[in-house]
């Protein structure tokens, strides 16, 4: 029974996954979460330490049986973006990818890791051209990661970005929805993507999450911190509490955020004009907020749900206390069912 582990180190949390697959049937083995230390002002060293301590803890506390490791890397420290190039051979396609990357990657290729995906071949786009996935991370923090997860006593397998692995566990649960759009609402940013048929066919991220609506809450309401980090959790977008001023507050954050939505949406509009966008599915560790679904929904007028990565997944009930815990899992989840 072959088992990989997914670790997910977030702003506020770090989430460990363990999820085993044997003839087609995944089931989950181990899974935990603790604070992420807070970053060191002085010394990376020491922020290294730190993490891979909190992660030697998990590992202990949830009795994983693999020592194997899938990462994600932070989506705003790696540059990803979806090309379309003439078809190419494998051959051309890995010369012709440096050319692209020069195009978009703000940081010289020598400081990267140049990683590609063909999501879809000429034939399958019909425009005579393939989709390619191009993802670009800088050596140092790829460096930094694999210091992390050795000092764990892990042995890393592969990383990749948030919004790969948030897909690929949404994927998994998505019955049938043909189109969707996951808008993943993290603590400093809001990742979004689009799958299509099953094929991740637009990302981006934008500076805009639960960390800047506590900052609104604090800016207008005079909280402190503490505060505003309490009123968002217990009341979110309820427009009753307050005279409505928490949703006044948090509004221009929001705004932002629904703003690009609709670019996105009206992107795949463009790009397929006989289709349409089935569901938003939102996850991250905002996307608890109480009030979200429906403030979304109603903005963006699509069906929006909470996004469930244990769909299709056999777990024991010690774990039923995740039930309500999927949209935070969702990319550590991803991570482990890579294989």
């Amino acid at each position: 029974m072959q088992s990989l582990l997914g670790i997910d180190i977030g702003s506020h949390s770090i989430k460990l996954i363990e999820i085993s697959e044997e003839k087609g049937v995944r089931t989950l083995l181990s899974a935990g979460s603790m604070p992420t230390p807070p970053k060191s002002t002085t010394s990376v060293n020491a922020e290294i330490d730190a993490t891979s301590y909190v992660i030697k803890q998990l590992v202990k506390d949830t009795g994983v049986k693999s020592d194997q490791v899938n990462i994600a890397l932070p989506e705003a420290q790696v540059f990803t973006r979806i090309i379309e190039v003439p078809q190419l051979s494998t051959k051309e396609l890995n010369s012709a990818i440096q050319w692209e990357a020069e195009q978009y990657i703000p940081l010289p290729l020598d400081q990267v890791n140049l990683d590609f995906t063909v999501l879809q071949d000429a034939k399958t786009t019909g425009t005579g051209k393939m989709q390619v996935l191009l993802v670009a991370a800088p050596k140092a923090l790829i460096e930094k990661y694999m210091t992390i997860i050795e000092l764990s006593d892990l042995i890393p397998i592969a990383a990749e970005t948030e919004i790969i692995a948030s897909a690929r566990a949404i994927g998994a649960s998505a019955g049938n929805l043909k189109n969707y759009m996951i808008a993943s609402i993290g603590a400093h940013t809001t990742d979004m993507s689009i799958v299509h048929n099953g094929i991740l066919i637009f990302t981006r991220s934008i500076s805009a999450g639960g960390e800047a609506l506590t900052r609104a809450l604090t800016q207008s309401l005079d909280f402190n911190s503490a505060q505003a980090e309490e009123y968002k959790k217990t009341y979110g977008l309820n427009k009753d509490v307050l005279e409505g001023k928490l949703v006044i507050s948090m509004e221009p954050i929001m705004a932002s955020i629904i703003s690009e939505m609709k670019r996105a949406i009206a992107f795949f509009g463009e790009r397929y004009a006989n289709e349409r966008i089935d569901a938003v599915i939102v996850n991250g560790g905002s996307s608890k907020l109480p009030g979200i679904i429906s403030y979304v929904a109603q903005a963006v007028n699509i069906e929006t749900q909470l996004a469930n990565p244990w769909i299709g997944i056999a777990k024991e009930s010690r774990f039923a206390v995740l039930d309500s815990e999927g949209p935070t899992f969702a990319v550590a989840v991803g991570l482990s069912l890579r294989r």
